[in-house]
């Protein structure tokens, strides 16, 4: 517990979870057990409920990102470095406008077909794998995401999100409209927002990178990644949807 407030950037050597650690499983059954209540609390609800269910899971990812941030600019760390521009970020933001503009039908079929596989990759190679088991950053990283999830998951068991093809490939072009925007603020201001210019050890990337190379290569190959995995997640779904739903 020492370690507790600990930015990863601060960490000692050797005192991470680890990658599918018995640590890392217990976070991963952990975020299963979560997103599987939260589902079945959903689906059980009425409507007034499951609007309320639904913005307070959007609330929370608010009030918890507030939170890191507040820690993270009182550390000493570069603020600079860790501002909200991810992927998982803007799922949230998706999230919370989804949550307020109940009915729309722009951020339902991008929530699951776009954020949810990024998610799902986010806890399963987690950027805090080199931080202890139990560390607020930790905590963070697989409860933010399990948020994620579990609304995805809740709204798309309850039969309110349907897919379809098309919608797959606009998905890929707000992701395309998306990356080309932070590529860029990444390039002028020497960042590396949504990974797009460096791996930072996460193992998954570190795949993309040694079979792409390094620099534009490196960001064509995690795009069309990207692309694939929708493809694969609107393939489960889809399958899903129609044995289940």
């Amino acid at each position: 517990m020492n370690h507790f407030w600990t930015h990863k950037d601060n960490i000692p050597d050797g005192m991470g979870y680890g990658q599918f650690t018995v640590k890392h499983l217990i976070w991963l059954v952990l975020t299963a057990a979560f997103v599987i209540i939260t589902a079945v609390c959903y689906g059980q609800a009425d409507s007034a409920h499951k609007i309320l269910i639904l913005r307070v899971i959007a609330a929370s990812l608010i009030i918890i990102d507030i939170i890191k941030m507040i820690l993270i600019w009182f550390s000493d760390v570069k603020f600079s470095e860790y501002l909200p521009l991810e992927i998982c970020s803007f799922a949230a933001y998706c999230t919370v406008c989804d949550s307020i503009w109940i009915g729309n039908t722009f951020f339902p079929e991008m929530l699951v077909t776009l954020f949810l596989p990024a998610a799902v990759m986010a806890v399963l190679f987690p950027t805090t794998s080199t931080l202890p088991a139990v560390n607020f950053y930790t905590i963070h990283q697989f409860l933010y995401h399990a948020l994620i999830i579990a609304y995805i998951t809740a709204r798309f068991s309850c039969g309110e999100i349907p897919l379809t093809y098309p919608g797959v490939w606009l998905s890929i072009f707000k992701i395309i409209i998306l990356a080309s925007i932070i590529y860029l603020v990444d390039c002028v201001f020497d960042k590396n927002f949504m990974f797009l210019r460096d791996t930072y050890g996460n193992p998954m990337l570190e795949a993309i990178k040694k079979f792409t190379g390094d620099g534009i290569a490196y960001t064509g190959g995690l795009v069309c990644f990207c692309i694939i995995m929708i493809h694969v997640f609107y393939a489960l779904f889809r399958c899903i949807e129609l044995i289940f739903l």
